[in-house]
This record gives structure tokens, sequence and C-alpha cells, in this order.
């Protein structure tokens, strides 16, 4: 009949269209007849004949294909001396982890002694109890209650004699809906899965058939075994297989397990020789049931591996490249560019975390896993630090705040990871995190007291050991003691290899690297970025040798005292600009000039400006606490974030500007006589006008006050260092809208752009990184926002990135265009970029591996449309 697949391994070349008609189940298994391995027979009633079962006089069918399991499995259906037992599993096209199944179908008064010669009669006596309290619950829909009144009464260790009771009641039960003819039997199960089951919910589409299995065990003897095993170590993704066995038993999840590597050598180079075979037939890594009966080997299933790390994941499918069983832009299409998190950053190790507290929830600021002690600001936290350097002691720690500021960046440099509970994904201390390599996460439910916080009814003290784990895919965790931690590996885990694969799929579009300091470069270079795309200079002053002569240069009144402190830290930042451009030989490094307001430097707790007074005392005894904090009070604003930042510095203290580029130009100029090529960018911040870019780029003279620009700086250094000339750009930053629609003008004096999407983002929108998450919860309630805008990037953002780039373009055609925001790994945000004509985009160095996938896969798809 052709509405009945019979399988076994001599099966081939069934129509597709038949074996779409199987559902899951069922395909799995006609997959592993079709590639010729010995799976345990059975036939399969297609999901168009399940549908009329009930009207379907079975009987002949059913003798016609058990017929041939009687043959293949050397048993008989119904036989008093070594009777096949079947099951019967319900498959559709829905996708679940265990599919409804009915077991030891052919068991009755006869077979069920005959079956306990091989088992032994309690085992055999189980699992007719097994077979009817199935048949209750799954295809009769008995009540609970009744279920209850027939198994409650059975004692913890039931004699047969009290099985034999219980088999009788639910036979008594039942009625004529079961029979001890096993023909009968089987037919009712079949017509009574079909009653039940079509048109409920597992019926997707139609799509219910009916798969009846041969039944083998492994508990027939000594040379029985049962087990399951995946095709390669799915947390690894070494090629060896991995899983467990029983010998003589038939549970593998009761049972005393055993590692498959013990079990016999035969048998253990077969199931590998299998194991290749189904990867490459798969193309990934698949979970195998087996089951050895009296010496037969035979398969049981296959299915896919959903708890396989990315490392085994990619593993596999590099092995697979390696064989040319997959194309390599197979294997880049397979991975999906948030997974690549996995191996960039160390995870929670699974066998660590039993009885430790846990509560999940929060925002995911910057991915992976930390454990530390808590400390709850920045001078405590580098107090304990420098003392447990000293002592030999766990420097391991973790900062916890409601909120962090541009002064507590150099204890997330130091600490393993950062809690809030203010902000969301964009706000400072997720952003400053991603850039350092550190793990954040925002947890809004914390409360902060004095020095501990409490959580989900646990209090933590200062000094208390905390464990986080951030993974982009699910919400963060906040495990309440120690745990341990699996560290990533990038040359043994597959990544490197990966993305050379990657690299060739790149294109002119590429990727660069947001970067402060040298880690940050050697990273970026490890991961083949093209430059350095975004370099935060203010980070580089909150050093602890240089934080106090900045604040000393901030809170000076003249320009004679700035100056001052300004040519102490100019060989500081030369050293800075100096190793950046070393690093990244020949590579673009874009330097964006002070950006942050100049309050934002100076002591935000009383602990920080007792250190600040001590300091400036020991410069001058004269100066009195009350001037210093007098003068910290007044530079204070209302409206930092739009306020005396950027350019805006630039103009009203040039020389702070001057300094730097001398520093940029002093540091090519010296690597140039080294030999070595340098390509620096200078981008001017918070531009709204080309005035202002013209000002800082060319300088002006005016009622006798001349201001150097960027250009006279540079023909200065050039001079003093005997260079012929150096290679420079000088770009702005487009993060206002005003700027944005005037770019055409801004690029008369601009050579590049870069859309900072975090300021043009908030800027458009009227939103603040650090408190919108207080109300977007809400918004996504009621639909009023489809997505997290510092994410995702808005259509009115998009809008305004390009109508600058066609402006821009059009004053300046060869203008350079790239993207620098937090948005810049994200692949919806990649490929807008592409679409609107950038060039490239910028992202934290442990994002590049996301954004050079999401491209590649971006340009595969393209080639494939052209190719159609």
């Amino acid at each position: 009949m052709e509405n009945i697949i019979y399988f076994n391994k001599h099966l081939r070349d069934l129509d597709e269209a038949v074996r779409q008609r199987l559902g899951i189940r069922g395909r799995r298994a006609v997959d592993l007849a079709m590639m010729g391995l010995p799976i345990v027979p059975g036939f399969i009633i297609d999901s168009i004949l399940t549908q009329k079962l009930p009207q379907v006089n079975l009987k002949e069918i059913l003798k016609t294909h058990i017929g041939e399991l009687e043959k293949e499995t050397k048993k008989k259906f119904g036989d008093s001396e070594k009777p096949l037992m079947l099951k019967v599993v319900l498959s559709s096209d829905l996708n679940v982890p265990h599919f409804p199944s009915i077991h030891n179908i052919g068991m009755n008064g006869v077979t069920v002694k005959a079956f306990g010669k091989f088992t032994g009669e309690e085992f055999a006596y189980g699992e007719y109890l097994f077979l009817l309290r199935n048949l209750a619950a799954k295809i009769f829909d008995v009540d609970e209650k009744e279920m209850k009144k027939i198994e409650g009464k059975l004692p913890k260790k039931a004699q047969i004699s009290d099985i034999q009771k219980a088999i009788e009641m639910y036979q008594k039960l039942f009625g004529d809906k079961f029979s001890e003819d096993v023909y009968d039997q089987l037919g009712l199960i079949l017509k009574g899965a079909s009653s039940r089951y079509c048109d409920s919910p597992i019926d997707v589409d139609n799509s219910l058939s009916l798969m009846v299995q041969a039944m083998v065990y492994g508990n027939f003897g000594r040379n029985s075994y049962a087990g399951n095993y995946q095709t390669r170590n799915i947390v690894t993704g070494d090629p060896e297989i991995q899983g467990e066995f029983l010998q003589n038993e038939f549970d593998i999840e009761t049972g005393k397990a055993r590692d498959i590597r013990n079990i016999e050598k035969k048998y253990y180079d077969h199931f590998t020789e299998i194991a290749r075979k189904v990867e490459a037939n798969f193309k990934e890594i698949r979970d195998i049931k087996f089951t050895i009966e009296e010496g037969d080997f035979w398969l049981v299933e296959q299915k896919e591996v959903d708890e396989k790390s990315t490392q085994a994941q990619i593993k596999a499918l590099l092995d697979l490249t390696k064989k040319k069983v997959v194309s390599e832009t197979y294997t880049i299409e397979r991975i999906k560019p948030n997974q690549l998190n996995e191996l960039l950053h160390p995870i929670i190790d699974p066998g660590t975390i039993k009885g430790i507290k846990n509560i999940k929830g929060g925002i995911a600021g910057s991915t992976g896993a930390a454990i530390g002690r808590v400390f709850f600001s920045t001078p405590k936290l580098l107090e304990e630090y420098r003392r447990a350097i000293m002592k030999g002691e766990d420097t391991n720690l973790i900062l916890v705040m409601p909120a962090s500021f541009a002064e507590d960046v150099k204890a997330i440099e130091v600490a393993q990871g950062v809690i809030t509970c203010e902000g969301g994904f964009s706000s400072h201390a997720p952003v400053v995190a991603r850039s350092l390599g550190k793990v954040a996460m925002v947890q809004p439910d914390m409360k902060i007291r004095g020095t501990g916080f409490t959580l989900g009814g646990k209090t933590v003290r200062e000094g208390d050991y905390v464990s986080i784990s951030v993974p982009y895919y699910e919400a963060p965790i906040i495990f309440m003691g120690k745990v341990g931690l699996i560290q990533p590996d990038f040359k043994s885990n597959g990544l490197f290899e990966f993305l050379d694969l990657v690299e060739k799929y790149i294109g002119e579009f590429n990727v660069r690297a947001n970067g402060d300091q040298p880690r940050d470069a050697l990273v970026a270079k490890d991961f083949k970025a093209k430059g350095i795309g975004l370099c935060r200079t203010e980070h580089m002053f909150f050093n602890e040798k240089r934080i106090m002569k900045f604040r000393e240069m901030i809170i000076s009144e003249t320009e004679e005292e700035r100056r001052r402190a300004l040519k102490v830290l100019l060989p500081m930042q030369r050293s800075d600009f100096y190793d950046l451009f070393k690093i990244m030989e020949g590579l673009p490094v874009t330097i964006r000039l002070l950006d942050a307001p100049l309050h934002e430097f100076l002591p935000r707790s009383e602990e920080s400006m007792e250190l600040f007074i001590r300091y400036m005392q020991s410069r001058s005894q004269s100066v009195r606490p009350t001037e210093i904090r007098m003068r910290c009070d007044e530079l204070s604003e209302m409206n930092p974030m739009l306020g005396h930042r950027g350019c805006r510095v630039g103009v009203t203290y040039p020389e702070i500007y001057e300094m730097q580029c001398r520093a940029i130009f002093e540091a090519a100029c010296m690597l140039r006589k080294e030999g070595i090529r340098v390509k620096p960018e200078i981008m001017i911040p918070i531009v709204m006008s080309k005035e202002e870019i013209k000002f800082i780029k060319n300088g002006k003279k005016i009622e006798g006050k001349e201001v150097k620009g960027i250009r006279d700086i540079k023909n200065e250094v050039v001079e003093e260092y005997g260079i012929e000339d150096l290679e420079y750009e000088v770009g702005t930053m487009i993060e206002l809208p005003a700027a944005a629609l005037g770019a055409g003008e801004i690029a008369q004096y601009a050579e590049f752009f870069s859309f900072g999407t975090n300021d043009l983002t908030q800027t458009t929108y009227g939103l603040s990184r650090d408190d919108s998450n207080s109300f977007f919860p809400t918004y996504s309630l009621f639909d009023l926002m489809k997505f997290n805008l510092f994410k995702y990037l808005g259509e009115e953002v998009k809008e305004l990135i390009g109508v600058a780039a066609l402006r821009g373009r059009l004053s300046r055609p060869d203008i350079k265009m790239g993207l620098c925001g937090e948005h810049g790994a994200n692949p919806d945000n990649i490929q807008f970029c592409m679409e609107a004509g950038l060039n490239y985009v910028s992202c934290s160095p442990y994002a590049i591996p996301l954004a050079k996938l999401g491209i590649a896969q971006i340009n595969i798809n393209n080639m494939q449309k052209q190719e159609e």
C-alpha cells in the first residue's frame, strides 16, 4: 500500500514528497535507513492514511509488514517462545523534544511469560503494566483519579502478583478497547491514536503520521547493551564520540550508565564509523540511540543535539568543510553572529553551580561570565585590588554601583565585571565594559544600601563572592556565591580558523575597532580589524598617574596654568598614540579628540574629593579645600550631554586640542623615523556646523589672539622632527541632527564622517540612554516601541544617516564614512550601513567577529541572489 512505507537498512530512493508526509520522527528513521545503517526496522503510516485510519480494515495490511519485521528480528508477533514487541510513535511536523509513544505492544498473558524468560518476570510484567498505563493516559484519556485507584495501592517494591492485579484492573477498565489478540491490539491502538490526535495541537497542518517499529532490548543477556551517544563532544567539539551505555540493562536514565569509551573496542569503533557517516549526511552533530540485543547491532533513532555548544558546532562544520562535505559558504551561513559570544568570553562551568542560589533577570550589558568579591565604590575596589596584589590574594573583584561614571573607568578596568541597577544596554557601565572586554549587566531589582545589596530576598555584603553569567541569547544570571569558569581559547576553540573562512567573504566594506589601549589594538589585530575606528581619548586620562594632573588642568583659571599641566600630559598622550599606531601599522587609526564634559573628570565622591584636595595641596600649600570644592562646583552642568563638551571645549580651551594634536603628530613622526607607516585620522566630536570644524582644522587670528589649527600644529611638528610631510586626515563625528542635515557643508572641511549613533539616537528621539530603561518596559508592553533604539537603528536615525551620506558625498565624492556607535556589530544595522554607502563599522574589539560574520553572510546572500 503506497501510504505505508516500510523501512530498514535496504531502503533507497524514497520520493521526497512521500518523505514529507512522515513527520519529523518518521523522517529521522527513514533518513538513517536510506544511509544503509542498521536501523531497527518498522513501517510508517503516512499523514494521508492516518487521517482515515478509523475507517480502514488494518489487520491484513499489518500482517504483511509485520511478517517482514519477524524475518529481520528473528522473533514472532504474539509468539509463545520469542515474541516480537512493537512500539507506536506519533510523528508530525511539530518539533517537540519527545514524541508521544506506546511501547511493548504485543503483550498478553502468553507473551509476557515468554518475554520474561529473556528479561526476568518482574521486568516483563512491569513492561506490560507500562503499556497499559500509557494506553490509559495517551490513547484512552482515562482520568488520573481512575489510574490512581488502580496503581495507587501498589507498594514501592511491588511483587509480580501486585502488578498482575493492576494489569487485570486496567483490562477490565478498557473493556473491548483492548485485546489479547496482538493484531487486534495493535489495530485498536493505531485507530485510537488517530482518533485522539488527528486535529489535535500536535497535528500541525494535518501532518500526523504513525510509526510502528520493532522493539529491541539491551537486557537480553550479557551480550546485550543499550545507550546513546553524540557524534562528537558537544562541549569541546573534539571528534571523539561522547555518550553512555548500559550492559544487560534496559533504561539508560535509571540504570548504572558507563562512559561509552569503556564499551568493547569493536563496538566503539563501529559507533565511531557510524558517527562520521551520520555527521557527513546531516552536516551537523547528531545524537544516536542504539541497542545491541544478543550481539545483534541496532540503531533505534537519531536526532538533533540542541544543547551543543557553538564551539562544537563550529568545529564540526570546519571538519566537514575540510572534507569538502560542505562548502565554505554553508559553514559561514550556519552560525548566527551572536553565537560567537560563546567563544569570545568565559562561561559558567555548569558542573559547579549545584546548590548555589541564583537569580535570573535584568539586562545584558556585556556578555561573558565573571566571579569575584563585590565592592561598592571605585576607591574601595581599587584599594582592595592593590591590597590583594601585595598579599598575593584573590584579585577577582566585581564593581557594584547604582550607575557608573567617567571616574569609575579605572575600577571597571581592573574588575572582572560590573553590576549596576540603573541604565540599560547603552549606559555608561556596559559601554565601557564592552570596550574593555569586561562583563556587565543591569539588574533593576537590585537594592543597594550602603555596602551591601539585596536581591531575591538574599543580602550580599561587601567582600562576599558573587558570580555573574551574561549570555547574549537570554537573561543574565547572578549566582550568590563562587562557581567555576570555563575560559575561552581562541586558538583551540575554532574561532580563528572560522574567522579565516569568514575573511574570504568580507569584500570592501569592513570592520574597525573601538579601542583606547594597546590591549584593545592587539585584540583588534588578532580579529583582523581594518584599523581603529574610534579611540576615545578621554578614557586615557583616567590612569591613576594622569587623573590628578588632568583635574588640575581642568580647574586651572588661566591659560598659562592649563598649558603647564598639559605640558606634563603631552608625553603621556604621545606614548598612548605611539603604541596604537605601532600596533596598527599601516592601518588607519581614528583618534577622537576630547569629547566628555570636563566636569565628568572631577571627583564625584567625598573620598575622591579628599584625595584630589590632598594632591592639590601637595602642589601648593596655599590652596584651600573650599576653593577647590567651589571651582569644581562652578564647572558642573545641568545637562552636560548637550553642554560644554566635544569641539566646544576645543573652541573655549584650544590648548587642550593643541596638546592632543601635537601628541598625535609627534608619535606619527617618531614612527616614520623608524620606518613604520602610520595613518592618523583626527576626529572632531559634537560638531553642529561647518564653522566649528573649519575653526579647529584651520585655526583663526582675531583681535591679536591666535588659535592654532590642526594644520598649523602638524606643520610645526613635521619641521621639528625633520620629516618631509605626514599623511593624515581630519574628519568629524555626525552625532547631532543639525550635523546630519548640514553634512554637505561640513564635508567641505571633513575628509571623513563617523556616525556616532549613540548620541545621534539620543538627540534624534530626546532619549537618555542612561535613563530610558525606566519606561522602555511599559512602552514595549503597549507596543509603543518595537525594539530598543540603542541596539537597533530607528528609521528616523537611518534617514538622517542616509541624508548625511548623500549630501556629504555630493560635496566630497571620495569621503570615507563609517559608523562607530554601539549599533556597529548588529547585522541588521550593518545591512543598512552597506546599503547607505558607508565604508565600515567600528565596534568594541570583542564584537569584531560578530560584525565580520554579519558582513560575510550579507555578501554571501547577495552573491546567491545574483546567481539565481
